[in-house]
């Protein structure tokens, strides 16, 4: 078996035995190396910039938006509390009938209440307490009239 020599890596290249590169040639490309190494990272700090500002306005434009959703949602909102309120105008009005009815008959019996007051001044005592127990009878279904 023959014997081989174990070498060091990187201490023939530098020590001359490849006869391809110089030293001084080595040597600049070290420097340029160094160079690319700077230019690398200075554009990657402009891209982080870029990057930053980019995503900083798209934030500021979600953060908008969302501002506009919770403005519809509170809009939303007030619609519904309005809806709300017209539903019972709405149920207001369907009684509005009755509540018309009630009314017309209570003034009618406030007229025939009054024409009895009239007539009683002309009457007997006797027939005067009739005509006040009718007149009591007669408010009293006014009030009922008025309650619904």
């Amino acid at each position: 078996m023959a014997q081989e020599k174990i070498k060091p890596v990187g201490e023939d290249s530098m020590s001359g035995s490849n006869p391809a590169f110089s030293n001084d040639e080595v040597g600049g490309v070290k420097k340029d190396m160094g160079l690319v190494g700077i230019v690398i990272s200075v554009m990657a700090v402009l891209l982080l910039v870029v990057f930053y500002y980019a995503v900083n306005n798209n934030m500021d434009e979600l953060s908008q938006e969302v501002g506009q959703i919770t403005e519809t949602r509170q809009m939303v909102q007030d619609l519904d509390t309005k809806m709300t309120e017209m539903d019972a105008r709405i149920a207001e009005v369907e009684n509005l009938p009755e509540v018309v009815r009630s009314m017309v008959l209570g003034g009618m019996l406030e007229e025939i209440n009054q024409k009895a007051g009239y007539i009683g001044e002309r009457l007997t005592e006797e027939q005067k307490e009739k005509l006040d127990q009718a007149r009591e009878l007669m408010n009293q279904v006014q009030e009922e009239l008025t309650a619904e």
